[in-house]
């Protein structure tokens, strides 16, 4: 028997006989010929920059998954799900497997693609001259998802909307919480069914600014649950621990973060039923798709393949519309993808387009990350062809250390397989905004697949996705208002922090390791950043009387008090002291000998030595100093 087969059948087609990715009474891709306008373009440069080569050379992080073979008495089922591997080792062969319409997973081993198909798919591709075997490892995964799943922890659509209406009420002053859209089924249903599309804004709205944007987008594929449930924790993390945290605090004051934790509410709830369903619910396309889904035969449109930018180049509108990659008849076609690129294109500003070939200036603000499950991998543009980003250099380099906090690999996208229509490719090729695709949970173990235990989040074989990601997350929020160049300066880790305060003066002194590049200068400001007018003070290197490691050095800044008074006093609505605290937050960065500063990071100025003889500043504020070491 199939290691899929369990007591729920709705994973089984409602007939006998499909094609692969197909309706059942049409004819299989594979017999028809797909005109895929510019792919053959793409072939080419495929070919002429050996893409086979370039594949299998890639090394993963992760073991490779464990090739198991199945005994014939397994094989009883052409309608069980298994996940194959398919051995692509020419550019030939991949663009044979992209026309198929397959269910790729986000994963290489070589020259070797894994998708899910239906068992008796096989023959059909094989017949084709591609090397396909079942991967049993991999097929087992699939079999660990139940209905069970939603009663561990996983949130219901309801439950998120619940959930985001809470925090906007709970911190009406750090968000907004904007309804920027409708699903498919609510517009088809005229409101009586589906759902709308949220998104919330967390800022310090007293801070009136121009500010840089980080916007984090979940769940536009239905079965990958582990991301929208990130999302809301990054939300929750965020809003709890303002006022606490100087870094959030500094990180939500100064900077517009925006998180859409659910852009598939329709397919997600299918989800909740336990089926592996991708796309959204337009059941216009394909009238004789599987509904219920199936893996590899449903109803809808991939929304990851539905972006304005590149559509079709790849993944075909001739593809059959039960094909788990449909794109849609055409770009942006589906109401899910046209109101989140309204809002993305409403929040960030105009600057030169990467798809006409033209760099962003380096001080570029916004960043942009697409979470989507699995395989720990971090991806950046282009999807559709081999020809590197105009400013590539700097996406690589901010995507290899947004990886390196949760120890993922990190590429350009096409290196897994090729695509189009995807949402990074999109909002970096039309409005220059840094973008990552995050493909967060393994491709093995206990934690592994679409659905895996919610424990995962925290801990578990190769799990704890939440810890992980995390640092990766608020790394990107902190360089979005430059992260084409923050990322080549220092980053700062602050391994020791005193604060010694006397009636005149405010000494710091910390004790810093980079973890970038060398630092050779180092500025901490006062209440804000430099474009905030935060006032700034210059560190000097101190000899250390204790030993440090070869990478840690010491810095000493002595603070005037009276000038932290005249910085806070001159800031019209008192940012400078968070309410919470009543203590000035202070801000540092370093500089590397090229000039490259780095991102900045805070820390609170407390101290428990008495306070200088009391002023009355202008703007009704008081400084309270805490305790004298923090550590």
């Amino acid at each position: 028997m199939s290691n899929l087969t369990t007591s729920d059948t709705r994973h089984a087609p409602s007939n006998g006989t499909h094609s692969i990715g197909s309706d059942n009474n049409t004819t299989p891709p594979s017999r028809r010929r797909p005109t895929f306008r510019a792919v053959l373009a793409v072939l080419a440069i495929l070919w002429s920059m050996q893409l086979a080569g370039l594949f299998a050379t890639m090394v993963w992080s992760q073991s490779p998954p464990e090739i198991t073979a199945e005994t014939p008495d397994e094989a009883a089922n052409d309608n069980d799900s298994v996940v194959i591997r398919i051995t692509a080792s020419t550019p030939a062969d991949v663009q044979l497997v992209i026309a198929q319409g397959l269910d790729l997973l986000e994963m290489r081993d070589g020259d070797d693609l894994f998708a899910l198909v239906a068992r008796g798919d096989i023959a059909a591709l094989q017949a084709l001259g591609l090397a396909v075997r079942v991967d049993a490892e991999q097929t087992a995964l699939l079999a660990q998802a139940s209905l069970q799943t939603f009663f561990e922890g996983y949130s219901t659509v309801e439950e998120t909307e619940q959930f985001l209406q809470t925090m906007a009420a709970t911190y009406p002053d750090l968000t907004t919480l904007h309804d920027f859209g409708d699903s498919w089924v609510k517009l088809q249903s005229d409101g009586t069914a589906g759902y709308d599309l949220w998104a919330l804004h967390i800022t310090n709205k007293n801070r009136t600014e121009e500010k840089p944007v980080f916007f984090l987008l979940a769940t536009i594929h239905a079965r990958e649950i582990v991301v929208s449930e990130i999302a809301t924790r990054f939300i929750a993390h965020l809003l709890e621990n303002y006022g606490s945290d100087p870094d959030i605090t500094w990180l939500v004051d100064e900077h517009d973060i925006v998180v859409v934790p659910m852009l598939n509410p329709d397919g997600h709830k299918l989800a909740e039923e336990g089926l592996f369903h991708r796309k959204n619910l337009n059941d216009s396309h394909g009238s004789n798709c599987a509904n219920p889904s199936t893996t590899f035969n449903q109803i809808g449109v991939d929304l990851n393949r539905n972006f304005a930018y590149a559509w079709g180049t790849v993944n075909s509108p001739d593809t059959s519309p039960c094909s788990a990659v449909y794109p849609g008849p055409s770009a942006a076609s589906e109401p899910e993808t046209q109101a989140v690129q309204a809002l993305i294109a409403e929040l960030f500003p105009d600057r030169p387009r990467p798809a006409d070939g033209l760099p962003v200036p380096p001080d570029t603000s916004g960043v942009l990350i697409s979470m989507h499950s699995y395989s720990d991998i971090v991806l950046w543009p282009w999807g559709n062809t081999l020809e590197p980003a105009p400013d590539a250099e700097a996406l690589e380099r901010l995507g290899q250390q947004l990886a390196a906090f949760p120890r993922y690999q990190a590429s350009q996208s096409i290196e897994l397989y090729p695509t189009s229509g995807t949402t990074d490719d999109w909002s970096y090729g039309e409005l220059g905004i840094a973008s990552y695709t995050f493909e967060i949970g393994p491709s093995r173990g206990a934690c592994g697949g679409f659905m895996p235990p919610y424990r995962c989040l925290d801990e578990g074989d190769l799990g704890g996705f939440w810890a992980r990601n995390l640092p990766a997350l608020l790394y990107a929020a902190r360089v979005s208002s430059a992260p084409y160049s923050i990322p080549a300066g220092p980053l700062l880790n602050m391994d020791g922090v005193q604060i010694v305060t006397d009636t005149s003066t405010l000494t710091l002194t910390l004790t810093l390791t980079e973890t970038t590049t060398p630092i050779s200068n180092t500025v901490l400001y006062v209440g804000a950043t430099p474009q905030n007018n935060g006032l700034a003070v210059s560190m000097a290197p101190v000899t250390s009387t204790v030993p440090l490691t070869n990478t840690s050095q010491r810095w000493r800044a002595v603070l005037p008090i009276d000038a932290i008074y005249t910085a806070c006093d001159s800031d019209p609505i008192g940012t400078c002291l968070v309410a919470q605290e009543e203590v000035p937050l202070l801000l540092l960065r370093g500089q590397d000998a090229a000039g490259n500063w780095g991102p900045f990071a805070a820390v609170w100025a407390r101290s428990t030595v008495a306070p200088p003889p009391p002023r009355e500043p202008t703007n009704n504020t008081t400084l309270r100093w805490l305790p004298r070491v923090l550590r």
